[in-house]
């Protein structure tokens, strides 16, 4: 009978076992599908890892923001008729990749100090040469004497930067990471440090 003499090529074999291997397996050949934030409610709110992702960043920066808003120093910029103001890139002490999420943060935080009315920002975004200078520092250990030598160059009376910085801690298959987000402003003539906020963001796997 014909069922007898069949033969199968090798290839013929593979692509069985392929097939046959996939159907066995959750969730592939057709189990994922691509979706959008409105398609799926809550789906920007899940975590999916211990791992910073755009809404912690935001909530982080957001919470520190409406703090200096409520600060001392910003009277002390209304009393001074809207001093220039400069924010420096923010530095990842973590070993998490977010460096190009934070530089996202620096328009945001700039947005911010705009809409407040109580200073004038003076972009770096089209300072390349002063930023990259800025990041080689911040990668090389920040030197706080650069401050009023950077402030003379942009004219800047002040700046604001920031860094975010973590601990991780693990016990068996469960595992807790703490963040911190920093942001303060300084005095450029003095580098002293005029505010100073930190907001604490915690991730973490359990059993449930």
């Amino acid at each position: 009978m014909l069922i007898h003499r069949l033969r199968l090529t090798k290839p013929a074999v593979l692509a069985v076992s392929i097939f046959t291997l996939s159907s066995l397996i959750p969730g592939c050949g057709g189990g994922r599908r691509a979706v959008r934030g409105d398609d799926e409610p809550g789906l920007d709110h899940a975590a999916m890892s211990t791992s910073l992702d755009r809404r912690d960043l935001q909530k982080a920066l957001n919470e520190n923001m409406q703090i200096m808003r409520n600060s001392a120093i910003v009277q002390r910029w209304m009393g001074e008729n809207r001093p220039p103001v400069a924010v420096l890139p923010m530095r990842n002490e973590t070993s998490e990749h977010i460096d190009s999420a934070l530089q996202a943060l620096i328009t945001d935080v700039e947005t911010q100090l705009i809409n407040w009315g109580a200073v004038r920002v003076i972009s770096l975004e089209n300072q390349q040469q002063m930023m990259a200078e800025i990041r080689r520092q911040y990668s090389d250990g920040f030197d706080q004497t650069q401050i009023a030598h950077w402030g003379k160059q942009i004219g800047a009376r002040y700046f604001i930067d920031g860094k975010v910085f973590s601990t991780d801690e693990r016990v068996g298959d469960q595992r807790r990471v703490q963040y911190y987000m920093f942001v303060r402003a300084m005095s450029v003539e003095t580098g002293e440090v005029l505010f100073q906020n930190k907001v604490a963001i915690t991730k973490a796997i359990i059993r449930d």
